[in-house]
């Protein structure tokens, strides 16, 4: 038995619309280094990916509110990148 495809998922969980997926893919196409069809996870990633899923969904996150906490997260992991590059230990 073969599970559905993640948008049909997404939906039904009523995180993310068709409407809105066919959005995203229509302003941000994959690139050939970023093709999500190729794109393979890690067991930990994976697991991480349906903890954070399973968090949205036992909160009762829309979409949107989901992406407006995760955007901050994202942020703060960027610049934590950014200062770690910086450091004189790390670019030894």
């Amino acid at each position: 038995m073969s599970s559905p495809p993640l948008g049909e998922l997404l939906e039904k969980k009523g995180l993310i619309t068709k409407k809105e997926i066919i959005t995203l893919a229509t302003e941000h196409p994959p690139t050939e280094s970023a093709d999500l069809h190729t794109q393979r996870f890690t067991a930990q990633e994976n697991a991480v990916i349906e903890e954070l899923m399973a968090v949205i969904l036992q909160h009762g996150l829309s979409a949107d509110h989901a992406k407006t906490l995760l955007s901050p997260t994202i942020q703060l992991l960027e610049w934590g990148k950014q200062a770690t590059n910086q450091m004189p230990e790390a670019n030894a």
